[in-house]
């Protein structure tokens, strides 16, 4: 059967980026944009399962794949529930959360899911802050764990919104969010923090394109072409530290800009609503 590339180049592509056995990897991707896969029918379900083994046999029974499957639950006002609840974000993403022994965070709004010897240690006992201390983010940062992107930039990768809410940027804000996790069929009404940008205001909207530029421009990313696109890693750790002191130098790096104050105008009293809550929490 013809296609874009094989599973044998994936291998290939790995092993060129860096990737080996007893990592720990955290994995976003845009098959679609990669092309069709060689000898594997034209599925998204037969291309998913082929790349997630794929990855598995790459990082060995010491490794550990880590998939995003956001669901934003409680910022739409529904019940999450790890064992069921759909992921939003993808084919991809929903196909992996089913996969045997992949087990899920209970993270209502940035849940992900895992597979592999230290899934449980990455994803199991985080803080109620999605991009936080204590959060699945923070916790990739503490193990240097390697950020894949696969079809798609670095700027894509979420881990991005951990750097920001460390560094505190000016343009995104603390917003508490109420809801209902449901956990072996009983309900729990519990707050969540989540380091959201403000609606409706354009200067605030992600623009992550500058900091993988500087990345790149520093070497700490490894690349390699697949198919119609390519596979882009960088370890946690280097890409927090570097986003950390390009923040610092300009507060307003990975957003549209141009810099404004958020705390006025618009979301005043949100703003300051969801500080004086949050204040609360840490005290």
């Amino acid at each position: 059967m013809g296609g874009d590339y094989s599973l044998e180049d994936l291998d290939k592509a790995l092993e060129e980026v860096g990737i080996k056995q007893g990592d720990v990897v955290s994995l976003q991707v845009s098959l679609g944009r990669l092309g069709l896969i060689k000898n594997i029918p034209a599925n998204m379900k037969s291309f998913s399962i082929g790349v997630i083994e794929t990855f598995l046999s790459v990082l060995g029974k010491q490794g550990t794949l880590i998939v995003p499957t956001y669901t934003y639950s409680l910022g739409k006002k529904e019940i999450f529930d790890p064992e069921t609840t759909p992921s939003a974000i993808g084919e991809f993403t929903e196909i992996f959360r089913k996969y045997p022994s992949v087990i899920r965070s209970r993270d209502p709004m940035m849940s992900h899911a895992a597979i592999g010897s230290r899934a449980n240690e990455l994803i199991i006992g985080i803080s109620k802050d999605c991009y936080g201390k204590g959060s699945v983010f923070d916790k990739l940062k503490k193990s240097n764990a390697k950020i894949c992107m696969m079809g798609i930039g670095l700027h894509w990768a979420t881990f991005r919104h951990h750097i920001e809410a460390m560094a505190n940027v000016p343009f995104r804000f603390n917003r508490v969010f109420n809801g209902l996790i449901r956990e072996d069929g009983k309900l729990s009404e519990e707050k969540w923090l989540y380091f959201a940008a403000p609606k409706g205001i354009r200067n605030c909207q992600p623009n992550g394109l500058p900091l993988e530029q500087i990345a790149t421009n520093k070497g700490i990313i490894q690349k390699a072409f697949l198919g119609r696109g390519a596979i882009m890693v960088v370890e946690a750790q280097r890409y927090f530290e570097l986003g950390k002191e390009e923040l610092k130098k300009n507060p307003w790096l990975s957003a549209e800009g141009p810099p404004i104050d958020i705390k006025k105008g618009l979301i005043e009293k949100e703003y300051n609503l969801s500080i004086n809550v949050h204040s609360k929490n840490n005290h």
